[in-house]
């Protein structure tokens, strides 16, 4: 029963977080908005003031009117790099995906809390059998490996007998070539071609069997060396089957946390990173204030700037209004 609160408790608190991050992103929306419309009246006044200085330019020092309007560029130069929104879009979209995952967790949570317990475990007996059956096939084809081995070394056997068989005939073969030829010819001339066909014939019928049997040995190495591929495969297949048993048993054991437990602590997770952005977004908050403290620095500087000219003016005769 706590365990089922801790997750209910888990997936309210972060769409409340996540509400109260957007409620301050609209909160900054709302003071840039008015910090754009205070830089447009403040851009207006140093147009003004610009216009004016033009008209006073006759009687005031030009460097002097020139380190004025180079004052009044350089503070709205800041005030602009102040007022960007660059950061403010990426940590809003940032809390957006953020939510989209939270969302989702949520959901497969959901499901695996509506999942019967005895699909689970139709699933691992549908493994267990799986994992039994590529046991047989695995003894059965450890024993006709073995078997075609066996083969292969009688086939071998058998080759280098005869390989012995075949020397040893031609020996014979070159011995009574040499006699006949030493002794001359002892009998009539067809006894000893009759002789020699039926000894050639001999040599050639070993011959086309040591062929064969050659033919034999390499098709059987060659079967022994895909069912030895074959057996690492279905080695493989089965360890991987075995971790899948062990991952789906361990859900069942009463002392593993269960799946729901395991979201749960992504959940968690999930909303460390949502105070992590709530955080960064207080820290845009603070800077946000700062460039507010820059912006009415700037204005004292613009209507200090604007005293120092009304002097010049009214030297002329001419009284414009500020404001």
């Amino acid at each position: 029963m706590s365990s089922g609160g801790a997750g209910s408790g888990g997936p309210e608190g972060a769409p409340r977080a996540a509400a109260a991050l957007c409620g301050l992103y609209h909160e900054a929306g709302q003071r840039l908005r008015r910090l754009q419309d205070q830089l447009a009246a403040r851009d207006a006044l140093i147009a003004r003031l610009r216009a004016r200085l033009a008209a006073l330019e006759g009687d005031a020092a030009p460097s002097l009117v020139d380190a004025l309007l180079e004052q009044v560029a350089r503070f709205r130069e800041q005030l602009r790099q102040q007022d960007g929104g660059a950061a403010e879009a990426a940590l809003r979209q940032e809390i957006e995906r953020l939510s989209e995952q939270l969302e989702e967790k949520e959901r497969e949570t959901q499901q695996l809390m509506n999942q019967p317990e005895h699909e689970r475990e139709k699933e691992v007996a549908l493994l267990r059998r799986s994992v039994a059956e590529k046991e047989r096939a695995r003894a059965a084809s450890d024993i006709l490996c073995r078997s075609l081995a066996d083969e292969t070394h009688q086939l071998r056997r058998t080759l280098a007998a005869t390989a012995h068989m075949c020397q040893h005939l031609a020996k014979c073969l070159d011995e009574r070539q040499r006699a006949q030829g030493d002794v001359g010819e002892r009998g009539p001339e067809t006894e000893c071609a009759s002789g020699d066909a039926s000894v050639q014939a001999v040599v050639e019928k070993l011959q086309e069997e040591n062929r064969l049997l050659k033919q034999k040995v390499t098709h059987v190495e060659d079967l022994n060396a895909r069912w030895q591929r074959y057996d690492a495969s279905r080695d493989e297949y089965v360890r991987g089957l075995h971790a899948q048993l062990r991952g789906l048993q361990a859900p069942l054991e009463p002392e593993s946390p269960s799946s729901p437990e395991r979201l749960q602590k992504e959940i968690a997770r999930l909303n460390r990173q949502l105070e992590e952005k709530v955080d960064a977004c207080a820290e845009a908050k603070q800077e946000l204030a700062s460039a507010r403290r820059a912006r009415d620095a700037a204005l004292e500087r613009v209507q200090m700037l604007e005293q120092q000219v009304a002097p010049r003016r009214g030297r002329r005769g001419g009284h414009v209004s500020l404001l």
